[in-house]
């Protein structure tokens, strides 16, 4: 009988994700789509569509960014390695005139939060965003949802505004609150 929460690793690295890390991002966002306002979906993301979107954002120009750890296998021996968030870029708008500009998407798994992890990966995103030459960088962020805010606010995004009701889940209306981040 073991009623102890899991230990915390202390150990996160971030990397470019692959293919083979879309189950456990699948995961991650599945448990948002199920049980928060942060992602507007109703139902969970299949593994074909979850592979279809990370390697349209890929050929896209984007990066996908994972923050793993690795578990305590038997014995206190290395064990598998666990996805404990995910950041990313992707197209703001289709349009040419958008090319420079991208929308970020950072999460984190709910057993994962409170650690830094939102911060690292969010860092390391800008960071890549800047080399590959992007001007702006927007953020949408569902009413509620202050802690990232917060987080975008801490790296210099500014609050451009908030669209009311714009979003429909759980069977009412959400707002979201819309931020930018240009390089100078």
């Amino acid at each position: 009988m073991n009623d102890l929460p899991a230990p915390i690793p202390t150990a996160y690295t971030i990397r470019p994700a692959t293919d083979l890390d879309v189950e456990q991002i699948n995961g991650i966002i599945n448990h948002e789509i199920a049980e928060t306002v942060n992602n507007f979906n109703y139902g969970p993301r299949s593994l074909e569509d979850g592979l279809a979107w990370f390697r349209a954002t890929i050929a896209g120009g984007y990066p996908v960014f994972v923050a793993t750890t690795t578990t305590a296998g038997e014995g206190g021996e290395g064990g598998e390695e666990v996805v404990a968030g995910y950041s990313s870029l992707g197209s703001f708008r289709q349009k040419d005139g958008y090319r420079f500009t991208a929308e970020y998407s950072v999460y984190i798994h709910h057993e994962h939060r409170r650690r830094g992890l939102g911060k690292r990966l969010l860092k390391d995103l800008l960071i890549e965003a800047k080399l590959r030459n992007f001007h702006s960088i927007i953020g949408s962020i569902s009413e509620g949802n202050q802690t990232s805010i917060d987080l975008a606010k801490a790296f210099g995004f500014r609050v451009v505004g908030t669209m009311k009701d714009n979003g429909y889940k759980f069977g009412r209306w959400i707002d979201n609150t819309f931020l930018e981040l240009v390089f100078v």
